[in-house]
């Protein structure tokens, strides 16, 4: 009991004053032998590990900052071919659905041609052609496209099915 009565009389103000001088101390001490090992060229072993991490961590920044780069390039080169492939994908699209109403138009045009020259053909081919056109007419809209010659043929091509239609198809082929 003795004892925790000496140390209610302590003073405390003191005792924090004479602690806070006792670790400044201890730091200055410290750093005094630090920066003197340096000055001589034989740093202690808390030193020298001190400039290792501090070595370590200047590398480690260096790295993270080449990665960010590369990664940036990476990120840009990558935006680069999407964009190539994109554009390659269009223009294989339009070369397709070009070449797609280029059939179209072909095979209506041939059979129109064919019938003017007197070629007979049974109703299945020319549901088949009826069939064709409205493929074409629905291709060309979807591409904002108009159509041209092939609405004249599909004329001459429906007055014919009408005509045939009315008088019957001849069915010898």
């Amino acid at each position: 009991m003795e004892i925790i009565r000496e140390l209610f009389v302590l003073d405390f103000p003191v005792f924090i004053i004479t602690a806070f001088i006792i670790i400044s101390s201890v730091i200055f001490i410290y750093e005094t032998i630090g920066r003197f090992s340096k000055i001589i060229g034989r740093p202690v072993k808390w030193v020298r590990n001190k400039e290792n991490d501090h070595k370590l961590l200047i590398n480690t920044i260096e790295e993270v900052t080449e990665l960010k780069k590369q990664h940036e390039e990476s990120v840009t080169q990558s935006i680069k071919h999407d964009t190539a492939i994109k554009n390659d994908l269009q223009r294989l699209t339009e070369m397709f659905i070009d070449k797609q109403i280029d059939d179209m138009r072909y095979e209506i045009l041939d059979f129109a041609s064919s019938l003017s020259n007197g070629r007979d053909f049974s109703k299945e081919q020319f549901d088949h052609i009826l069939q064709i056109y409205q493929k074409y007419e629905k291709t060309l809209e979807e591409n904002h496209m108009s159509n041209g010659q092939v609405r004249m043929s599909m004329e001459v091509i429906d007055d014919i099915y009408k005509e045939k239609l009315k008088n019957g198809f001849n069915t010898e082929m």
